[in-house]
């Protein structure tokens, strides 16, 4: 009797292994021929893989294996840049100011801080895991630590979670704007005239000047901190400072000294006429001789006055006029803000004054002064007879024109 003869597949090719295994391949689309990636206990299982790839070429789904590796990789690479450690890495990197500038050191540095203790929690997380649910009780951990933190980080998460909206790969922003506010219970003024006057009694010769300075010309600690003799001038009388630079110590990389907080920044200010003997003073027995030598010297191994130097004065000054949880250093610009607009000051001025760029912040930096009164005293009112008024207002615009 004849031997039986093998019937061929309807589709593609199967051959039994030595190791009693079956192989399946099938000629591709592109007429190259392609095996399984694995092999298969029966017959039936390799003739079932056939048929799905069959069935993926009559779609017209079906891809070559190089190419599905290429897809697979690329999505693994569009993964690991989704994931929010190193998407907000990128953002840093990437991130400009209002005016298209690279981000300050200080901002920059400070960001990465966030992103590596507070916000770690997200790390390796895909964007599009992140939910409203996740960051609010991330939120409420951080809160335990400190609501000015949480808020902080908050904001930047935000931020970062903007540009992934913008980006496409969020349909919405998993933060809450309200868990952005840093809410401490805690309200900060700028000081009284009074409370003033007990700091500066208090604070002693060393940082007299610097206190004059922030509230009457609206230094940034940083700013005063990088004051050298040259920047300081005599002008009918009046004290003239050139602001162009700021010291800030980065930790981990030391101090920095570069422009102040904006462009704007950069800036004359002119201090009332009464403070020129103090500074004066101050340059004639604190500072050296020569142009660059600093208006407040440092003390030990630093560059320039540590913020540990100052405090300690500032807050024995400020425990001295009752102050110490109302009023930071800060706020004394909001002094020589507001004070600068009670005197006249227009807005436009105010904000050159302070080196603001929007009128937002240097409204942020205007206070209440108590003289509602006195202002409403100011309003003009109407004429007790208007229609006399206004008919002696018409006769006099009549014989102007005659």
């Amino acid at each position: 009797m004849a031997a039986k003869s093998k019937r061929p597949e309807p589709w593609g090719a199967i051959r039994k292994l030595p190791s009693g295994r079956y192989q399946a391949s099938y000629v591709g689309p592109d007429t190259v021929r392609y095996p399984a990636p694995k092999t298969f206990d029966s017959k039936d299982d390799a003739r079932g893989w056939l048929a799905e790839r069959r069935v993926e070429i009559q779609r017209g789904m079906w891809k070559s294996p190089a190419l599905r590796a290429a897809e697979a990789e690329a999505a693994a690479k569009i993964a690991a840049a989704e994931r929010f450690g190193a998407y907000a890495t990128t953002w840093i990197a990437q991130r400009t100011n209002s005016k298209g500038q690279p981000l300050r050191l200080k901002t920059r540095t400070e960001y990465e801080r966030q992103i590596e203790k507070g916000l770690s929690t997200f790390s390796n997380d895909r964007l599009t895991a992140i939910t409203p649910a996740r960051v609010r009780a991330w939120h409420a951990a951080r809160m335990e630590v400190g609501a000015t933190a949480a808020g902080a980080e908050a904001r930047l998460l935000r931020a970062i979670m903007n540009t992934a909206v913008l980006d496409g790969i969020l349909d919405r922003n998993p933060v809450p704007t309200a868990l952005t506010k840093s809410a401490t219970g805690v309200k900060h003024r700028p000081p009284t005239l009074d409370e003033l006057g007990i700091v500066l009694e208090t604070i002693g010769d060393e940082f007299r000047v610097a206190i004059l300075l922030a509230a009457y010309g609206g230094l940034r600690l940083g700013e005063w901190r990088a004051l050298r003799r040259r920047d300081l001038s005599v002008i009918d009388g009046r004290i003239v400072v050139n602001v162009e630079r700021a010291a800030q110590y980065i930790r981990g990389q030391g101090w920095h000294v570069g422009p102040p907080k904006s462009s704007d920044g950069v800036r004359t200010v002119t201090l009332p006429a009464a403070l020129t003997q103090d500074v004066e003073r101050h340059l004639a027995e604190r500072v050296g001789p020569f142009p660059d030598d600093l208006v407040f010297p440092h003390r030990g191994r630093g560059e320039f006055v540590s913020d540990k130097a100052f405090y300690g004065p500032w807050n024995r000054a400020r425990d001295a006029a009752g102050i110490r949880d109302q009023v930071r250093e800060h706020d004394l610009r909001a002094f020589a803000g507001t004070m600068h607009a009670v005197g006249g000051a227009t807005l436009r001025e105010t904000m050159a004054f302070l080196g603001h760029s929007t009128t937002v912040a240097a409204m942020a930096y205007q206070a209440t002064t108590g003289r509602d009164a006195d202002l409403a005293d100011r309003m003009p009112l109407p004429p007790s007879n208007p229609r006399s008024a206004l008919a002696q207002l018409r006769r006099s615009g009549s014989e102007a024109v005659q």
